[in-house]
């Protein structure tokens, strides 16, 4: 597996597994954790914008499929939040680790906001409540404690190998 982008889509189908079942159930006050938006938000935060907002499109895609929301708002709303981390963590020269825990924690706070917003402006009411505040904040706090493994399994996946001839 000598490609990156071969990686992140094997990896990615063992998140989204784990977010639509496991961790479905286990829901910490009532909120299930997103682990797809932690890997694109990780992902944006260790190489940048560009491969954040990447990752967060080719995560969003693979998770629209499964979802019963028009394709694609997933997508956005996801490749925002891994472009967001990368454009956050750029005015750093070099980040610390807890700089990048930071903004880890702040873009997932941001990126449970960005999906219902994108659905208020495709026309599918009801999803900005006040509700969102609360599971922006748990979704925030999960974030921040599975992100050491996240920060693990990304830089594993996304790292560029050079092949050995």
């Amino acid at each position: 597996m000598s490609s990156r982008w071969t990686r992140l889509v094997l990896v990615l189908l063992i998140v989204i597994s784990l977010q639509t079942t496991l961790f479905a159930e286990m829901r910490p006050f009532g909120v299930a954790a997103q682990l797809v938006l932690l890997f694109a938000v990780v992902s944006g935060s260790i190489y940048g914008s560009t491969i954040g907002a990447l990752t967060g499109l080719i995560a969003g895609l693979m998770y629209d499929f499964i979802l019963p929301t028009p394709v694609g708002l997933t997508s956005l709303a996801l490749g925002l939040a891994g472009a967001t981390a990368g454009l956050l963590i750029y005015f750093f020269h070099d980040p610390t680790w807890w700089m990048r825990l930071l903004t880890i924690g702040i873009v997932s706070l941001l990126g449970e906001f960005y999906y219902p917003l994108a659905q208020t402006v495709i026309g599918l009411d009801g999803w900005l409540q006040w509700r969102v505040i609360k599971v922006a904040i748990i979704v925030a706090g999960c974030n921040l404690l599975l992100s050491p493994l996240a920060i693990l399994v990304c830089r594993w996946t996304l790292a560029e190998r050079k092949l050995s001839v």
